[in-house]
């Protein structure tokens, strides 16, 4: 057996002038110095020694020239493993880092919004690898890939070992060094305009320092601070509070706040709010329906044109202008609640139609009944059905006549809401309390209105 160190300096190959050499990892057998007039009698010579050498693995037939280099022997690289990894599977992180919504430019998905509870990242594990093996016939051992650990941060938990969750809803955040967190509040330096698009936000709390620009969109599904304006055709959407330290303006914009809402004013814009409202200046020819009260106290303390309709009571400086333009205040009539409550007046009506449509087919089989035949198979299916169906009919109507009940109850409440202008009530401002209304025809100062059996009657502020 020839040593196999002999073979990385080279063994000569009789009086050919060619050397036989491997490869020092043992994954190449090949020759030096092979050309026309001596490839013959080289052929003929390394067999033997390729078999006293025990090179067995890998043999080519016939042999690969390269130049004056003759590849005898090719071993089997091992295939190493793949280290592990770790993959985010957060729905919104997936669709931003995809999106080419070239048709709408405004749609950039700047935050990485995740749920309370969805699945944020998955540990992908290493792989062994697949052996190889060498000309003379050993195995090589491939490299295992390495282990890759979570680095969780806040507001998140490794479930199962390999699942990464969000215990909170708010926006995934990546840091350099690959630690995975979600947090809750989000802060937008400057306005949202095209180096932002849209804004959506799930966490508690998202601040834009400046406006919401023409054409976008922001929705919060908590608190919203906006630190300037709110610019025309914009739309602003919170689950929670809005604070906004600027106007919101234009017929086109829309501002909708689940909790309440402060501004300094509001212009033509059309504005719901689930709880109170809370102007520092004026609201001029606003659409404004509010569940809760609305104080316009500060600055002009002015509502002028337009319409402000809330559940609650209005506290204010100014009503209308010295031009006698039209103003309608409507207190103590909760514009959600009436909306729920018509709604449901109208599917009671649609229910007693079909109700009695229903009587009326049972009606007929009674008296089909009465003449002392009896009903067929098939009529006596209808019968089942068409009372089965007055069934669930009569139990909805039921159900939706206590929700009316339970919605006029608070109607009822709601007429212990007043108007208070503390400055001066111009001519033309209509004013309302839940179902009694009037109109203002002179000019009033430091006036109260309120409902009392059934029409509004005023006192004069003490």
């Amino acid at each position: 057996m020839i040593e196999q160190a002999k073979f990385y300096k080279g063994v000569k190959l009789g009086e050919t002038g060619a050397i036989l050499k491997i490869t020092k990892d043992h994954l190449a057998c090949y020759v030096e110095g092979v050309d026309s007039d001596n490839i013959i009698q080289v052929s003929q010579l390394i067999m033997p020694i390729l078999k006293e050498a025990g090179i067995c693995f890998g043999l080519l037939n016939p042999p690969e020239l390269h130049g004056n280099k003759l590849l005898i022997a090719r071993g089997q690289e091992p295939n190493h493993g793949k280290d592990g990894r770790i993959e985010i599977v957060a729905k919104s992180f997936n669709e931003n880092k995809s999106c080419t919504d070239t048709e709408n430019p405004r749609n950039l998905g700047l935050i990485k919004n995740v749920s309370k509870g969805e699945i944020i990242a998955k540990r992908i594990h290493p792989t062994p690898g697949i052996p190889g093996k060498d000309i003379f016939g050993n195995q090589i051992e491939p490299k295992h890939g390495e282990w890759v650990p979570f680095r969780p941060g806040q507001l998140v938990e490794i479930v199962n070992e390999d699942t990464l969750v969000a215990v909170a809803s708010g926006a995934l955040v990546i840091d350099n060094d690959d630690t995975i967190s979600v947090t809750t509040e989000w802060t937008i330096d400057g306005d949202v305009d095209f180096s932002t698009g849209h804004v959506e936000f799930y966490g508690k709390k998202l601040s834009i320092k400046g406006s919401v620009l023409g054409g976008f969109t922001v929705e919060a599904m908590e608190d919203l601070y906006i630190g300037c304006n709110v610019e025309d055709e914009a739309i602003v959407l919170a689950g929670g509070n809005i604070s906004v330290k600027g106007i919101i303006r234009s017929q086109n914009t829309m501002v909708k706040a689940g909790g309440s809402l402060e501004c300094d004013a509001i212009e033509y814009s059309r504005v719901f709010v689930g709880k109170d409202l809370v102007v520092n200046d004026y609201i001029l020819n606003g659409g404004c329906q509010i569940h809760g009260n609305v104080t316009v106290l500060q600055g002009k303390g002015l509502i002028a044109g337009g319409q402000v309709i809330m559940g609650g009571s209005l506290k204010i400086k100014t009503a209308g202008t010295s031009a006698n333009v039209p103003t309608y205040l409507s207190a103590g009539r909760d514009p959600l609640l009436e909306i729920h409550h018509n709604a449901l007046v109208k599917e009671q009506e649609k229910l007693s139609g079909k109700l009695t449509k229903i009587q009326e087919g049972l009606l007929k089989l009674k008296k089909l009944e009465a003449t002392g035949k009896k009903l067929d198979p098939g009529l006596e299916t209808v019968r089942q059905k068409l009372e089965a169906a007055a069934l669930d009919i009569s139990a909805q109507m039921e159900t939706n006549r206590e929700k009316i009940k339970g919605i006029e109850k608070n109607f009822g409440l709601m007429e212990r809401a007043t108007i208070s202008i503390t400055g001066v009530a111009y001519p033309n401002v209509k004013i309302k309390i839940c179902e009694a209304s009037m109109i203002l025809s002179n000019r009033t100062n430091n006036i109260i209105f309120f409902f009392k059996d059934g029409e509004i009657g005023a006192k004069t502020l003490s």
